[in-house]
Protein backbone atom coordinates (compact mmCIF):
# COMPACT_ATOMS: atom_id res chain seq x y z
CA UNK A 1 0.00 0.00 0.00
CA UNK A 2 1.46 3.33 -1.02
CA UNK A 3 1.48 6.20 1.59
CA UNK A 4 -0.23 8.79 0.49
CA UNK A 5 0.29 11.36 3.21
CA UNK A 6 1.92 14.85 2.24
CA UNK A 7 6.03 14.32 2.66
CA UNK A 8 6.62 18.08 3.65
CA UNK A 9 9.99 18.17 2.40
CA UNK A 10 11.10 21.49 3.23
CA UNK A 11 10.28 22.31 6.81
CA UNK A 12 10.53 26.00 8.67
CA UNK A 13 9.83 26.12 12.32
CA UNK A 14 9.91 28.38 14.98
CA UNK A 15 10.26 28.30 19.08
CA UNK A 16 9.32 31.48 21.17
CA UNK A 17 8.33 29.59 24.69
CA UNK A 18 11.13 30.94 26.20
CA UNK A 19 14.09 34.08 26.29
CA UNK A 20 15.59 31.89 23.78
CA UNK A 21 14.28 32.31 20.27
CA UNK A 22 15.16 29.40 17.73
CA UNK A 23 14.42 28.90 13.99
CA UNK A 24 15.16 25.75 12.15
CA UNK A 25 15.07 24.87 8.22
CA UNK A 26 15.09 21.17 7.24
CA UNK A 27 15.25 19.84 3.79
CA UNK A 28 13.67 16.51 4.42
CA UNK A 29 15.76 14.83 7.22
CA UNK A 30 18.81 17.32 6.68
CA UNK A 31 18.27 20.22 8.90
CA UNK A 32 20.10 23.04 6.94
CA UNK A 33 20.44 25.26 9.34
CA UNK A 34 19.58 26.18 12.99
CA UNK A 35 19.87 29.52 14.51
CA UNK A 36 19.44 29.97 18.36
CA UNK A 37 19.34 33.28 20.62
CA UNK A 38 18.47 34.38 23.82
CA UNK A 39 16.51 37.52 23.57
CA UNK A 40 17.36 40.66 25.62
CA UNK A 41 13.95 41.91 25.06
CA UNK A 42 11.31 40.48 23.22
CA UNK A 43 10.79 37.86 20.04
CA UNK A 44 9.24 40.70 18.05
CA UNK A 45 12.69 42.99 17.00
CA UNK A 46 14.69 40.05 15.93
CA UNK A 47 12.47 37.32 14.94
CA UNK A 48 11.71 37.93 11.13
CA UNK A 49 15.28 38.94 10.78
CA UNK A 50 16.30 35.80 11.59
CA UNK A 51 13.92 34.15 9.60
CA UNK A 52 15.16 36.24 6.39
CA UNK A 53 18.68 35.79 7.66
CA UNK A 54 18.62 31.92 7.42
CA UNK A 55 16.41 31.65 4.23
CA UNK A 56 19.26 34.04 2.52
CA UNK A 57 22.12 31.80 3.86
CA UNK A 58 20.29 28.86 2.57
CA UNK A 59 19.63 30.46 -0.88
CA UNK A 60 16.19 29.67 -0.17
CA UNK A 61 12.74 31.83 -1.01
CA UNK A 62 10.35 31.51 1.86
CA UNK A 63 7.35 30.54 -1.08
CA UNK A 64 9.80 27.23 -1.07
CA UNK A 65 8.28 26.26 2.43
CA UNK A 66 6.29 23.60 2.27
CA UNK A 67 5.13 23.36 5.71
CA UNK A 68 5.78 25.90 8.82
CA UNK A 69 5.59 24.81 12.43
CA UNK A 70 5.82 26.53 15.68
CA UNK A 71 6.00 25.83 19.24
CA UNK A 72 2.69 26.40 20.82
CA UNK A 73 3.70 26.83 24.69
CA UNK A 74 3.18 27.04 27.53
CA UNK A 75 5.77 29.46 27.86
CA UNK A 76 6.44 33.34 27.44
CA UNK A 77 2.75 34.88 26.49
CA UNK A 78 4.46 37.37 24.52
CA UNK A 79 6.81 35.12 23.04
CA UNK A 80 4.09 32.75 21.88
CA UNK A 81 1.92 35.29 20.48
CA UNK A 82 4.87 36.38 18.50
CA UNK A 83 6.54 33.10 17.31
CA UNK A 84 2.61 32.09 16.54
CA UNK A 85 1.44 35.39 14.49
CA UNK A 86 4.60 35.69 12.32
CA UNK A 87 3.97 31.50 11.58
CA UNK A 88 0.63 32.05 10.61
CA UNK A 89 1.76 35.72 8.47
CA UNK A 90 4.32 33.19 6.40
CA UNK A 91 1.67 30.74 5.65
CA UNK A 92 -1.30 32.73 4.94
CA UNK A 93 1.08 34.82 2.64
CA UNK A 94 2.53 31.86 0.72
CA UNK A 95 -0.94 29.55 1.07
CA UNK A 96 0.77 26.76 2.53
CA UNK A 97 0.26 24.28 5.59
CA UNK A 98 0.89 25.08 9.30
CA UNK A 99 0.87 23.31 12.40
CA UNK A 100 1.85 23.79 15.72
CA UNK A 101 3.28 21.54 18.59
CA UNK A 102 3.87 21.27 22.29
CA UNK A 103 7.00 23.04 23.27
CA UNK A 104 7.83 21.11 26.10
CA UNK A 105 7.32 18.17 23.45
CA UNK A 106 10.15 19.75 21.54
CA UNK A 107 12.26 20.09 24.40
CA UNK A 108 11.91 17.09 25.47
CA UNK A 109 11.92 14.98 22.39
CA UNK A 110 15.97 15.27 22.14
CA UNK A 111 17.02 13.75 25.30
CA UNK A 112 14.58 11.51 24.75
CA UNK A 113 15.47 9.75 21.58
CA UNK A 114 18.99 9.45 23.07
CA UNK A 115 18.08 8.09 26.45
CA UNK A 116 14.91 5.71 25.92
CA UNK A 117 14.91 4.04 28.91
CA UNK A 118 14.34 7.39 30.67
CA UNK A 119 12.13 9.31 31.47
CA UNK A 120 12.26 13.09 30.15
CA UNK A 121 10.94 15.60 32.82
CA UNK A 122 10.71 19.42 30.72
CA UNK A 123 10.22 21.80 32.96
CA UNK A 124 9.86 25.63 31.55
CA UNK A 125 10.05 28.54 34.70
CA UNK A 126 6.31 30.20 34.55
CA UNK A 127 7.04 32.77 36.97
CA UNK A 128 5.36 33.43 40.57
CA UNK A 129 7.13 30.43 41.79
CA UNK A 130 5.66 27.60 39.40
CA UNK A 131 6.97 25.84 36.22
CA UNK A 132 5.44 24.92 33.42
CA UNK A 133 5.78 21.03 32.76
CA UNK A 134 5.23 17.48 31.49
CA UNK A 135 6.59 13.89 31.13
CA UNK A 136 8.17 12.38 27.95
CA UNK A 137 9.25 8.92 27.18
CA UNK A 138 10.48 7.65 23.59
CA UNK A 139 8.34 4.10 22.69
CA UNK A 140 7.82 2.59 19.90
CA UNK A 141 10.13 5.47 17.49
CA UNK A 142 8.29 8.28 19.03
CA UNK A 143 7.63 10.30 21.82
CA UNK A 144 5.00 9.70 23.89
CA UNK A 145 3.62 11.70 26.99
CA UNK A 146 3.62 10.40 30.30
CA UNK A 147 2.62 13.43 32.35
CA UNK A 148 0.61 15.57 30.89
CA UNK A 149 1.24 19.75 30.82
CA UNK A 150 0.86 21.45 33.69
CA UNK A 151 1.27 24.61 35.85
CA UNK A 152 2.85 23.63 39.52
CA UNK A 153 5.10 25.08 42.06
CA UNK A 154 8.36 23.12 41.61
CA UNK A 155 7.81 21.13 44.99
CA UNK A 156 4.34 19.79 43.78
CA UNK A 157 5.64 18.64 40.32
CA UNK A 158 8.35 17.19 41.98
CA UNK A 159 5.65 15.25 44.19
CA UNK A 160 3.61 14.14 41.18
CA UNK A 161 7.10 12.49 39.55
CA UNK A 162 7.88 10.85 42.30
CA UNK A 163 4.09 9.57 42.53
CA UNK A 164 3.69 8.42 39.05
CA UNK A 165 6.63 7.53 37.42
CA UNK A 166 9.29 5.16 37.91
CA UNK A 167 12.55 4.33 36.58
CA UNK A 168 15.69 6.50 35.39
CA UNK A 169 14.87 10.54 35.67
CA UNK A 170 16.49 13.35 33.21
CA UNK A 171 14.82 16.98 33.95
CA UNK A 172 15.84 19.58 31.19
CA UNK A 173 14.60 23.13 30.70
CA UNK A 174 15.13 26.57 32.41
CA UNK A 175 12.50 26.39 35.20
CA UNK A 176 15.28 23.13 37.17
CA UNK A 177 18.32 25.20 37.94
CA UNK A 178 15.63 28.25 38.84
CA UNK A 179 14.39 26.15 41.87
CA UNK A 180 15.87 24.50 44.95
CA UNK A 181 13.02 21.60 44.48
CA UNK A 182 14.68 20.56 41.32
CA UNK A 183 18.13 21.73 41.02
CA UNK A 184 18.91 19.50 44.54
CA UNK A 185 16.46 16.53 43.53
CA UNK A 186 18.69 13.42 44.53
CA UNK A 187 18.80 10.50 41.74
CA UNK A 188 17.57 12.51 38.59
CA UNK A 189 19.77 13.50 36.16
CA UNK A 190 19.73 17.38 34.59
CA UNK A 191 20.73 18.56 31.42
CA UNK A 192 22.65 21.92 31.60
CA UNK A 193 20.95 24.39 29.90
CA UNK A 194 23.90 25.45 27.31
CA UNK A 195 23.83 21.94 26.14
CA UNK A 196 19.86 21.57 25.96
CA UNK A 197 18.40 24.78 24.67
CA UNK A 198 14.41 24.84 23.47
CA UNK A 199 15.07 23.64 19.89
CA UNK A 200 13.25 24.22 16.30
CA UNK A 201 14.73 21.64 14.96
CA UNK A 202 12.44 18.81 17.44
CA UNK A 203 9.48 21.54 16.57
CA UNK A 204 10.12 20.99 13.14
CA UNK A 205 10.57 16.96 13.36
CA UNK A 206 7.53 16.66 15.71
CA UNK A 207 5.21 19.29 13.43
CA UNK A 208 6.11 17.16 10.55
CA UNK A 209 4.79 13.79 11.91
CA UNK A 210 1.91 15.55 13.36
CA UNK A 211 0.87 16.91 9.83
CA UNK A 212 1.62 13.65 7.63
CA UNK A 213 -0.82 11.87 10.73
CA UNK A 214 -3.34 14.42 11.64
CA UNK A 215 -3.34 16.96 8.64
CA UNK A 216 -2.13 20.73 9.04
CA UNK A 217 -3.98 23.00 11.37
CA UNK A 218 -6.78 25.34 10.99
CA UNK A 219 -5.03 28.63 10.50
CA UNK A 220 -7.89 30.94 12.03
CA UNK A 221 -8.27 28.40 15.10
CA UNK A 222 -4.56 27.23 15.94
CA UNK A 223 -3.74 29.33 19.32
CA UNK A 224 -1.04 29.03 21.59
CA UNK A 225 -1.69 26.79 24.75
CA UNK A 226 -1.17 28.98 27.71
CA UNK A 227 -1.81 26.31 30.59
CA UNK A 228 -2.66 29.47 32.76
CA UNK A 229 -3.87 33.11 32.54
CA UNK A 230 -1.45 35.74 31.90
CA UNK A 231 -0.86 38.08 34.54
CA UNK A 232 -0.39 40.95 32.20
CA UNK A 233 -2.31 44.13 33.38
CA UNK A 234 -2.98 47.32 31.37
CA UNK A 235 -1.20 50.19 32.95
CA UNK A 236 -2.94 52.69 35.44
CA UNK A 237 -0.98 55.55 33.16
CA UNK A 238 0.62 55.02 30.15
CA UNK A 239 4.55 53.81 30.18
CA UNK A 240 7.81 55.48 28.49
CA UNK A 241 8.50 52.14 27.35
CA UNK A 242 7.70 48.50 27.92
CA UNK A 243 10.54 46.20 26.63
CA UNK A 244 8.33 42.73 26.95
CA UNK A 245 4.83 42.64 28.60
CA UNK A 246 5.15 38.94 29.77
CA UNK A 247 3.85 36.78 32.91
Amino acid sequence: MTDSSPAFQRVLAIETATRYQAVALLDGDQLLEHRIQRVRYNHGSSLLGNIDHLLLAQAVEVADIDLFCVGLGPGSFTGLRVGLATAKALARATNRPIVGVSSLAALAQGAARTHPKATILAAIDARRREVYAAAYRWSEGQLQCVLDACALSPARWRARVEEDVTGPLIQIGDGVPRYADLAEWAGVTTIPQALAPPSAVSVALLGRQKARAQGPADLISLEPDYIRPSDARLPDRPLRSIPELDE
